[in-house]
């Protein structure tokens, strides 16, 4: 049995607490983004409950990422931390599980909500400005920081007077 199948007749008797942790070709977990790569294995913790037509899944999950800022292409280290992560796996209806014989696989439902998690743009730091470089490669300071980016090459023609 794999590390996140549960049997659904243990979950008529009792709550199964899962722990442990996976690696992405475990989890199946492709980014599909240059800028995203996973730097570590998937730590996990969380009780399975069955509630009615549906499972609920309960606790934790954290993934290290090594990312590339969008803005300054430098590497940064990304924690997806789901401290209080709650998700419902329906048993019946259009959405529902099909169970292997008695055991349902979450690892579809742990791998989308990671992903989900991940960040669309990942940056070095909030107010990053980019790859506008000094000599000692440190971001540039410049005057144009507080608004949208750098003013158009375009600018200088609204101060055309044709008249």
């Amino acid at each position: 049995m794999k590390p996140l199948q549960v049997s659904l007749e243990r979950l008529v008797r009792e709550e199964v607490r899962l722990a442990g942790t996976l690696t992405a070709e475990e989890l199946e977990l492709e980014t599909r983004d240059a800028m995203i790569a996973v730097a570590g294995p998937l730590r996990y913790a969380f009780q399975v409950t069955r509630v009615t037509n549906d499972l609920l899944l309960e606790g934790r999950l954290e993934i290290e990422l090594d990312c590339t800022c969008v803005r300054c292409l430098r590497p940064v280290r990304h924690r997806v931390l789901l401290e209080d992560w709650r998700c419902v796996v329906p048993l019946t209806g259009p959405e529902r599980v099909i169970p292997e014989g008695d055991v349902v696989d979450l690892t579809p439902y742990v791998r989308d909500d990671i992903l989900l998690a991940f960040p669309l743009h990942p940056l070095c730091e909030p107010g990053c400005p980019g790859l506008l470089h000094s000599e000692s490669g440190r971001a540039a300071s410049t005057g144009f920081q507080e608004g949208w980016g750098a003013p158009s090459v375009w600018s200088k023609l609204d101060e055309l007077n044709l008249e």
